[in-house]
């Protein structure tokens, strides 16, 4: 069995029915996002309020072409949070130092936006939740049973189940966001850089992954750079770092976008939460109002059982709360802060099940529900799929 530290799929699940397996986002509108947000729109608001709707794109990346297009800073755009990439989602924004019309005239095949009005500035986690319209396909069971079967898990989980982070905060394709946090963590920026650039992973395209395991056997940087496609400009930006600047691994990792080098010691402090909730069910805990802590340098690590597990990873791990202090990247220190155990999901409703038009001799279901900012769709699905 793959070693925990690098396998993020083996958490515990909360409930004992047999799942129905299947798989999500076979095609882009299998996933539907839409935030539910409440923003009064007023006449003499410093920011344009804009509905970006979008589709195979992150947020952040919808943000950076946005920005090209209005020639204004990425900084004049805020967002609540950011949307799944092989979605369809929608989504408010708003856009400081521009009008109306300055918007109206952006033409993209890529999203799409409408101006709903003015109001302040829209920051991290200033929504009210998110709702989720899947369709989960490849089903083996039949059509009965599916329903069933799910109806019985939702009435187990009650309206509440482990608030895990989604395997998308640590890559879903090459899970080490969370392993490159670790090696900042303690220092070692050489080993966290090149597991950046070359850690290979059989999920990636055969291609790029040859391409990662010549570098990570040699940790040649030169003339590397030139191997990646241009889509791969993070890597790119590395290689020609070290290589113009041997040994220079710090450096190389300013290179990145603060936004990216805050996720490294984020998606660590989430693998830590995920392992300890992990324990915990595995030990039949449940206290639904529970807040875990997200350790940083200033967490009151209590003598609860929550407590005592984190102390037990972070000993494991050889990191310490005051290597979160980050006396190197001071930019990227972190107090910590506290995460529910258990999130509620709402509305939970299932729309249709009937054969699976992409799969033959399958069955598919779509469903319907509603979670609270921070949570994931996919975590709530996997207790009910439970691949």
């Amino acid at each position: 069995m793959t070693n925990i530290t690098e396998d993020l799929m083996e958490w515990e699940y909360f409930t004992d029915t047999v799942g129905i397996k299947g798989e999500l986002k076979e095609q882009v509108n299998d996933f539907i996002v839409t935030e539910l947000a409440s923003h009064d729109l007023e006449d003499d608001g410093e920011h344009i309020i804009v509905k970006l709707r979008k589709q195979n794109m992150t947020t952040m990346e919808a943000i950076s072409k946005l920005s090209n297009m209005l020639h204004i800073s990425k900084d004049r755009i805020g967002y609540a949070g950011n949307k799944d990439k092989r979605a369809v989602t929608e989504q408010y924004i708003s856009i400081q130092g521009v009008d109306k019309h300055d918007v109206n005239q952006i033409f993209t095949e890529e999203f799409d936006l409408e101006v709903v009005g003015k109001n302040g500035y829209i920051g991290l986690g200033n929504l009210s939740a998110n709702r989720f319209e899947i369709t989960l396909r490849q089903l083996k069971f039949p059509q009965d049973d599916i329903r069933t079967r799910t109806k019985d898990m939702v009435d187990d989980l009650d309206g509440k189940f482990p608030n895990y982070f989604g395997s998308q905060r640590f890559g879903s394709a090459r899970p080490i966001t969370h392993q490159v946090g670790r090696h900042i963590l303690k220092g070692d920026f050489e080993e966290a850089v090149w597991t950046y650039i070359a850690k290979p992973y059989d999920e990636e395209y055969k291609s790029i992954r040859k391409i990662r395991q010549e570098l990570w056997d040699t940790r040649d940087p030169e003339d590397a750079a030139e191997k990646f496609p241009e889509q791969y400009r993070y890597e790119k930006a590395l290689l020609y770092h070290i290589t113009k600047n041997p040994g220079d691994y710090k450096g190389a990792i300013k290179r990145l976008p603060d936004g990216l080098q805050e996720l490294f010691i984020h998606a660590y402090q989430s693998w830590v939460f995920n392992r300890v909730l992990s324990q915990l069910l595995d030990e039949d805990w449940f206290d639904p109002e529970y807040e875990i802590p997200l350790v940083g340098f200033k967490t009151d690590l209590k003598d609860n059982r929550p407590e005592n597990l984190i102390e037990d990873v972070l000993e494991e791990e050889g990191v310490s709360q005051e290597d979160f202090r980050l006396q190197e990247f001071p930019e990227l220190r972190s107090e910590g802060t506290h995460r529910r155990a258990f999130a509620d999901f709402r509305n939970f409703e299932i729309l249709e099940v009937g054969e699976d038009d992409l799969n033959m001799n399958k069955n598919r279901m779509k469903v319907k529900f509603d979670l609270p900012k921070g949570s994931y769709a996919t975590v709530l699905l996997r207790e009910i799929m439970k691949n």
